[in-house]
């Protein structure tokens, strides 16, 4: 009785094995998108996390700098050598120097400069000292100028001098 409703003999198709590929497929593309998708999120992080960091850089930069800033001004403002003019101030450094007092001359300069100018003094020959300070005498008897906010003051002849006002209203020598 073939053929008859309720046969139970199993009809062999080629069904079954489309529908093992359909899903295998089916998980590969899947697969194939969260893998694209996982990179594409992976890339987008890590540019996030380097402009974050240079963000974040950047900021500790310009704090740091901020921080130094302050600190120079306060010291700049408790800094007491110097005159109340340029000339002043030269002249001050000039008999300190006369007098062998290189420590004090070296507090006529801005705070950056001093150790640098302590050590060119100790360690130049007398001669060299005598002749700069001829130079500098005839420097102070030129005029200079100003600039134009006034906080800055320069003599070009015969030996080139610069001078900054300090907060604290003194004047310093910036190089000679």
């Amino acid at each position: 009785m073939a053929g008859e409703i309720g046969d139970k003999k199993p009809i062999l198709t080629s069904q079954p094995s489309q529908n093992t590929r359909r899903p295998r497929f089916f998980r590969f593309v899947v697969g194939a998108f969260i893998a694209l998708f996982v990179f594409i999120a992976g890339v987008i992080l890590w540019q996030a996390y380097d402009i974050w960091k240079v963000q974040n850089q950047a900021a500790y930069t310009v704090q740091a700098l901020k921080n130094y800033e302050e600190d120079q001004y306060r010291k700049a403002l408790a800094d007491t050598y110097g005159g109340k003019t340029p000339q002043e101030t030269l002249q001050m450094y000039i008999e300190a120097v006369e007098k062998g007092d290189y420590e004090l001359a070296s507090k006529y300069f801005i705070l950056d400069y001093q150790d640098k100018e302590l050590k060119s003094l100790k360690s130049s020959p007398p001669e060299n000292i005598r002749n700069v300070l001829n130079l500098l005498n005839q420097t102070i008897l030129n005029k200079g100028s100003y600039s134009w906010d006034g906080k800055e003051f320069g003599i070009r002849e015969p030996l080139s001098a610069d001078f900054k006002l300090y907060p604290s209203g003194i004047w310093k020598i910036v190089e000679k």
